[in-house]
């Protein structure tokens, strides 16, 4: 099995992936976070892990809120549209995104339904900020999720 990790990882950022380009890259490492759900009130402390992947042209991320939910996101470079393509999964369900960057956010659309969003926003040394929305009929942003993290490696 440690072949695989070895095969999978990446020690950084391949250099064919221009710097304007490298969205993620302040995310490599590991958060302890909050997610809160806004329809319930439902609060779960967890964690969050991200690796440079696939000869440093993608990132892999495991976020690991238990009781609840434990998935995998797969973020690839793509030089043809000069976004990512995002694959998220858990049980039962895969998810497709494209991310770009909006002013100071990542925006993370769905494939099959543009108004609904994952945002990335105030991504510092020590702290991110994300937000799962749906985009209202009046331009307004539900917020369904947030989680806010703090790095702890």
């Amino acid at each position: 099995m440690q072949d695989f990790f070895e095969a999978l990882a990446s020690e950084s950022k391949n250099t064919a992936l221009p710097e304007e380009f490298n969205y993620f890259g302040k995310l490599i490492g590991s958060w302890a976070i909050d997610y809160i759900e806004s329809n319930n009130s439902l609060a779960i402390k967890g964690e969050w892990h991200f690796s440079w992947v696939l000869e440093g042209m993608a990132i892999q991320d495991v976020i690991i809120l238990p009781d609840y939910e434990y998935g995998s996101s797969l973020r690839i470079y793509n030089p043809d549209t000069h976004a990512w393509d995002v694959a998220y999964g858990y049980i039962g369900k895969i998810i497709r995104l494209e991310a770009k960057k909006q002013d100071n956010m990542i925006v993370l659309t769905y494939i099959n339904d543009e108004r609904r969003k994952w945002i990335f926003t105030k991504i510092e040394d020590h702290y991110f900020h994300w937000k799962n929305v749906t985009v209202q009929d009046n331009g307004e942003w539900y917020i369904n999720a947030e989680i806010f993290a703090k790095r702890i490696k």
